[in-house]
């Protein structure tokens, strides 16, 4: 059974992230936050958790990040997050997502910490949905390949570790930080734009509030071993996208089903790594979130002017 902690001080990496934004809104009345932000970027303004810049791939910068929040927990997020980026940027991609978790890892081992681990549904291929904890990975490009190899470093480890690995996330952004599908489709349908929206891949789309409520699950919970985090309904990302259109009040008519093969993108991508979700129910009490909630969620928070709602 798993059993209850008492967390007192939490670091995250990745602070800014759109997952990183969400989680510091459910955890920071609860805990002492602190979060890092990659150098040369803009400077946070309006978290709630304490804040300064760092570089996950410096050793020694890290080393003074931990000295300064003296985490319980440490929830690991920084990483390259584009798959294209990716294929063309290799070596740095590498650096980041792999050896920044090398690091983190390192030094909550030195600390005695718990670590959690925010991975991806891109370790698998896409061919055999439902995808439970125990499925074998099998990543069809480099990004996914890296998070397999980051997952190894932390399963190898002698700290107490929990990977979660979510699945297509939406929500509104940190301001100035790069948008999702939905935040896209809804900046082009009101301008009118015609778009073009895939309709043979398949998802079970993650509200970023959503993911971050599974998370802290896991931590308060002191749970340990791979999670699955996903939303409820599994849509086509053309059906996601009219759904989008409907909570929004936008023009439905403005959006055009095509197959995968319509875009010529840098590196394939696969077509369905849903998740089963029955450990993450289980274990951690979460009810997965219907997509219609969700974007419903994400309209309520534009409406409050809060992009953390």
């Amino acid at each position: 059974m798993l059993q209850t902690k008492k967390i007192e001080r939490i670091l995250l990496t990745g602070g800014t992230g759109l997952f990183g934004t969400a989680i510091q809104k459910i955890v920071h009345k609860k805990v002492e936050g602190f979060s890092i932000y990659f150098p040369e970027r803009f400077l946070p303004a309006c978290l709630p958790f304490h804040i300064r810049a760092a570089d996950v791939t410096d050793l020694h910068a890290m080393e003074n990040v931990f000295e300064w929040a003296k985490p319980d927990v440490v929830i690991h997020a920084a990483a390259v997050g584009s798959v294209d980026y990716a294929e063309q940027h290799k070596e740095f991609t590498r650096k980041v997502n792999v050896g920044g978790t090398e690091i983190v890892t390192r030094l909550c081992e030195k600390w005695r910490c718990r670590l959690i681990y925010i991975s991806s549904n891109a370790v698998f291929d896409g061919t055999a949905p439902f995808y439970s904890e125990k499925d074998e990975t099998n990543p069809i490009n480099y990004y996914g390949q890296l998070k397999v190899d980051a997952e190894k470093v932390v399963m190898q480890s002698n700290v107490s570790w929990a990977i979660v690995r979510p699945i297509l996330m939406y929500g509104w952004p940190y301001p100035e930080e790069r948008g999702n599908l939905v935040t896209t489709w809804v900046r082009q349908l009101r301008e009118e734009k015609r778009i073009n929206v895939v309709d043979n891949v398949f998802s079970k789309p993650l509200c970023s509030i959503a993911c971050a409520e599974a998370v802290n699950a896991v931590v308060e919970k002191n749970a340990s071993g791979i999670f699955h985090i996903a939303g409820k309904d599994h849509v086509s990302l053309y059906d996601f996208a009219l759904l989008t259109a409907e909570v929004f009040g936008l023009d439905s008519s403005l959006i055009n089903p095509v197959p995968d093969t319509f875009f010529n993108e840098l590196v394939p991508r696969p077509r369905d790594t849903s998740f089963d979700t029955s450990k993450m129910e289980r274990e951690l009490g979460i009810i997965p979130l219907s997509l219609r909630d969700g974007l419903r969620r994400m309209r309520e928070a534009e409406k409050t002017e809060s992009f953390l709602e």
